[in-house]
């Protein structure tokens, strides 16, 4: 009798986060969900907030928004902007990972001239995985 094949974890799955500077609803994530659901998110809300940015279900994710980065750096929270997605150095900030992929909450999936998506964030782990030289990587 065979044994059931042993699921493979997602390439660097507890190394990387990514990270999101957001102004609206997350409702892009759907098309990533086949190539993020494995990950960790962390979600920057940048603006107003009050106001509740809604994320799909089914992601591991932190969102934190001007009022919990006034509370954790205090004084010194001005340094983290809020005028040009900059607002996502603070999530460069709470990673405890190694590697952090961004992207923006405009992004589409690329597809590929016979329309099959790319997986993009699969490509820049794979570049990591790879590195052109002991000191640099091919991103």
């Amino acid at each position: 009798m065979s044994k059931p094949a042993t699921p493979v974890a997602p390439p660097l799955k507890d190394e990387l986060d990514i990270v999101i500077p957001t102004i609206r609803n997350l409702d892009f994530l759907e098309m990533w969900r086949p190539f993020f659901q494995p990950y960790h998110l962390i979600i920057v809300q940048d603006g107003d907030p009050t106001k509740t940015i809604k994320v799909p279900e089914g992601f591991d994710y932190e969102l934190y928004n001007r009022n919990d980065i006034n509370r954790i750096l205090g004084p010194k929270a001005s340094c983290i902007s809020f005028k040009d997605s900059a607002c996502r150095c603070f999530g460069f900030l709470v990673s405890k990972k190694k590697y952090i992929f961004t992207i923006d909450d405009d992004c589409f999936v690329a597809k590929d001239p016979t329309g099959k998506e790319i997986n993009a964030l699969q490509q820049h782990i794979q570049n990591l995985l790879t590195p052109s030289t002991p000191f640099f990587f091919n991103t």
